[in-house]
């Protein structure tokens, strides 16, 4: 029971690979339950890819992040929603009537589908930035967890089932919302000094302590030389 319920927290992304690729990596990993797809791997493969993972017994985060006009997400959610994916992200700037389209779409959908709904969590600000570089780039006069803080609202107000933010974030959001508000984290080092593309970083173990629900991993695991063991030592060392 604790293996499983640990091995539901760990989502590895695996956007650097092609279908072919994940597929020998992830018969090398059984014991991991979820993926990302995100754009990348979206854009190469194309929505047949969700049923080659889903045939693996894969869930997957479809993290396409939509951010447009509402009529648009909406739209876009319900198309996804289809192909039973367990999560999908959208961009919470989008704003409230964005939100409350899309998560309704996905609803809908499912039950046309007969699939699962998906959860719908809202990208507050992105892990690729900076105190100095979201102020600046984006003009913007609050920290970035103050604007987390308010995107968070506006992802909850909205119907929606969680957020995406940085582990640094997370402890606040916790103490804000119970744990059926996913809060779903990347930015996650086994080693803090490996920062790569990312700034607010943070361990596997800091990060659930802090109320992580999910934590997203990338390269950590694909780029290891034993993968599996990194996965189970990942799992081993948030308990």
């Amino acid at each position: 029971m604790k293996e499983i319920k640990l091995e539901e927290k760990i989502i590895l992304a695996i956007d650097g690979l092609n279908i072919y690729e994940a597929k020998v990596f992830l018969d090398k990993c059984p014991n991991i339950k979820w993926v990302k797809v995100g754009l990348e791997l979206f854009t190469r493969e194309g929505p047949s890819v969700i049923k080659i993972l889903k045939d693996l017994n894969k869930k997957i985060f479809l993290d396409l992040k939509f951010h447009d006009i509402p009529n648009t997400m909406r739209a876009a959610c319900f198309e996804v929603s289809k192909l039973g994916v367990d999560i999908i992200s959208v961009h919470a700037s989008a704003g409230s009537k964005a939100l409350t389209l899309s998560k309704n779409a996905s609803l809908e959908a499912a039950k046309l589908a007969n699939v699962n709904p998906p959860i719908i969590v809202g990208i507050t600000v992105l892990t690729s930035f900076s105190s100095e570089e979201f102020q600046n780039d984006l003009d913007r006069k609050n920290s970035i967890e103050e604007n987390v803080v308010r995107l968070s609202k506006l992802c909850f107000d909205s119907g929606l089932d969680g957020c995406v933010c940085s582990p640094w974030e997370a402890k606040k959001l916790r103490s804000i919302y119970k744990n059926d508000f996913e809060l779903i984290t990347p930015g996650i080092r086994t080693k803090i000094q490996n920062k790569d593309d990312q700034n607010r970083i943070m361990t596997p173990y800091e990060a659930i302590k802090n109320g992580a629900s999910k934590l997203v991993i990338g390269r950590a695991i694909s780029k290891a030389k034993d993968p599996n063991k990194v996965f189970l030592d990942i799992c081993d060392s948030i308990y």
